[in-house]
């Protein structure tokens, strides 16, 4: 049977009141300068183009470390990832036209943590971090019942986040799990991720989970611009909008947590061993429109898909990604193209044969199609004509 590892992100608040002023004053430290060192990359990428971490890396690192000499050299190699994957994130957006800016920020909240500058002691919940001439410093995590699921998986890299109400560790946890083999008669589960709806099922059935995230995004998005528009003070725009980024996102975090529930809960009920996805990815492209771009960009279906495909997995279920193109628009019974019917705004309607459907249901059913087309290569499926 095949084995997949699986990682989840476990956040933990370091307490503070068990650690001295001077170590407080070298966490510090670390933050400025780390930060000081990501903008510097991000200048030479953006005045050379360079989203290769490698080639970075090249062009700064023998510098760094004469100018840098008393911070563990693992640091500097992060922070060349660290930059490289900001500027490649950063062009993504421009090519969006999501962005007037001609160089990407750095706001030195987070530090990532290579396991060479990281140690964590799962069972007494303390975390050693490096600092700067070879001195290491130990933080006590707090945690809740939450946290033991994660004493028997292994770790790998780590996140140190400050905000405004103290310091954070996120730590990245990883597990092995079993899932069944693939086969020809499995029964399977079709997901289809839209703006405001999430349908999922196969041939027999068609659910739909309704998210509304298309306008809590846009509810948020109109509340942040006014208050880019309407509140001059920098400091306070800057602890409005973080305010309200971080409600939008708790919002649609427990939307997505009950979907997940919701679909993983009938997956057991039908005994679905396969959860089938679309390879969302192509919507990143450019569609021509300011406004589609702009929410296509605010809607987090990768983030959903990630939740979906972990818990999946951690309950035994296969996942499988394909090509979502044309699983709206082509009919999947017979392959013709499908017309919007004059008989409700949702409906398809076939010109060859006469099929007329929700559209939901026809991308869900194009995606189980699919899925034996890519995964499976099943002879005995009817194959559409086109």
């Amino acid at each position: 049977m095949p084995v997949e590892e699986v990682t989840l992100t476990a956040k933990f608040k370091v307490d503070l009141t068990d650690v001295d002023e001077s170590a407080i004053s070298e966490i510090c430290r670390l933050f400025e300068e780390y930060e000081e060192i990501v903008n510097e990359l991000l200048e030479l990428a953006a005045k050379n183009h360079i989203t290769n971490f490698v080639e970075l890396y090249h062009a700064r690192y023998r510098e760094l470390r004469r100018r840098y000499p008393a911070l563990p050299s693992q640091y500097i190699v992060t922070a060349c990832r660290h930059a490289a994957s900001i500027y490649k994130s950063f062009m993504k957006l421009k090519r969006l036209g999501m962005c007037e800016r001609n160089r990407p920020t750095f706001r030195g909240r987070a530090i990532r943590l290579h396991k060479h500058v990281f140690r964590l002691d799962v069972e007494g919940w303390r975390a050693s971090i490096a600092l700067h001439g070879g001195r290491w410093i130990t933080l006590r995590l707090l945690h809740g019942e939450y946290h033991d699921r994660f004493k028997g998986m292994g770790h790998g890299g780590a996140q140190l986040v400050l905000r405004d109400d103290g310091l954070y560790l996120n730590v990245s946890f990883s597990q092995m799990v079993t899932l069944p083999e693939m086969s020809a008669d499995a029964k399977i589960i079709a997901v289809d991720v839209n703006e405001n709806i999430i349908a999922y099922g196969n041939d027999d059935f068609v659910e739909r989970f309704e998210t509304n995230e298309g306008i809590i995004r846009t509810r948020y998005f109109l509340k942040r611009r006014r208050i880019k528009s309407k509140i001059r003070g920098r400091e306070l725009q800057g602890r409005l909008l973080a305010k309200y980024r971080g409600r939008e996102w708790r919002r649609v975090r427990e939307i997505y947590y009950k979907a997940v529930k919701e679909v993983i809960g009938r997956a057991e009920e039908i005994g679905a061993t396969v959860i089938v996805m679309e390879d969302l990815e192509i919507h990143k492209e450019d569609k021509g429109s300011e406004e589609l771009n702009g929410r296509l960009h605010r809607w987090s279906y990768g983030r959903f898909q990630r939740m979906l495909e972990y818990q999946a997995k951690l309950h035994g279920l296969n996942v499988k990604y394909i090509d979502p193109k044309n699983t709206s628009s082509i009919c999947p019974v017979c392959g013709g193209k499908l017309n919007p019917s004059p008989n409700g705004r949702r409906l398809r309607r076939c010109r060859r044969c006469g099929l007329e459907e929700d559209r939901d249901v026809i991308a869900v059913k194009n995606l189980i199609r699919r899925y034996y087309e890519e995964h499976m290569d099943n002879k005995n499926l009817p194959k559409p004509p086109f």
